[in-house]
């Protein structure tokens, strides 16, 4: 695998990119200035926190990874980013059930979680799955390289 395909196969669209921040972002300012309801003490606040880990994995999930040194490395950083996020966004998802209906921009928040599953169930589930393909590739060509020997 050369080089420029490695950074073909590990970008991701700038429009999309975009697009996630966008939401992500608007969920953020519901989580902190919106009028949401928790059923629990402390329910809100706990949205807010997994929130903002989700961006963070979101952040992780887009980071450019040419500083690792080796091909294997930099796939495996994807995919690893990318299953990081989808359990923080399992976590977000746990802990906004403990919101309620009442608040007025409750449905604008379930609407923009949704999206953010979506985007982690869709096109990024089709990206994850050609970095683990390529994983396999490089795997062999490692041991191709490494001789019946070894």
């Amino acid at each position: 695998m050369t080089t420029d395909d490695l950074t073909r196969l590990l970008t991701l669209d700038d429009a999309w990119k975009a697009e996630v921040r966008a939401q992500w972002l608007r969920l953020l300012d519901l989580a902190v200035w919106g009028d949401l309801k928790g059923t629990n003490l402390g329910a809100v606040s706990r949205v807010r926190k997994r929130v903002l880990e989700v961006g963070e994995k979101w952040r992780s999930v887009f980071n450019r990874r040419d500083w690792i040194p080796q091909p294997r490395e930099q796939i495996k950083s994807a995919l690893a980013s990318v299953a990081s996020l989808r359990d923080s966004l399992l976590l977000l998802e746990r802990a906004s059930k403990e919101i309620e209906v009442g608040g007025s921009d409750f449905a604008e928040f379930e609407r923009l979680l949704i999206a953010l599953h979506q985007a982690v169930t869709g096109p990024l589930r089709t990206r994850e799955n050609d970095w683990a393909n390529a994983m396999d590739r490089v795997n062999q060509e490692q041991l191709q390289d490494d001789g019946p020997n070894n």
